[in-house]
């Protein structure tokens, strides 16, 4: 029994196989491409809106304080400013509230509350407990 050696058959199609490889790394590198912008774009959207969340955290639960307030009477003055300190994810911080007498509207007194970040050169009286009704 004679055993042949195995050779090689010429294809009658040459370099169809590079071809192939060529337009599958092509398709390859364009999904990633798609991807990655997606990818990018989804975590912009995401560091904004955490960036969002810890600007306005403090000025949230001061507003809330500021409203609370509001709620046990009026405050003495048209223009009342007072200020707070909160906990937040950056330590405490202190706020102004100022509280802006808006007129009357079907017999209710109508105020604007104003919360911000107290600067350096500011010192407002600490928020009271509570106004007298």
């Amino acid at each position: 029994m004679k055993v042949e050696p195995l050779q090689a058959q010429a294809s009658s199609r040459p370099g169809y196989a590079l071809l192939l490889v060529v337009v599958t790394m092509l398709l390859f590198t364009a999904m990633l491409a798609v991807v990655h912008r997606q990818a990018g774009a989804a975590l912009r959207v995401e560091s904004v809106r955490t960036l969002q969340q810890q600007r306005d955290e403090g000025s949230m639960a001061a507003l809330a304080r500021g409203l609370a307030l509001l709620e046990t009477g009026a405050p003495p003055a048209t223009n009342y400013v007072c200020g707070t300190t909160i906990n937040t994810s950056k330590g405490a911080l202190p706020f102004t509230l100022t509280f802006t007498y808006e007129g009357k509207d079907s017999g209710d007194e109508l105020w604007r509350v104003r919360a911000a970040p107290t600067a350096d050169y500011e010192h407002p009286d600490p928020m009271p407990n509570g106004f007298l009704p």
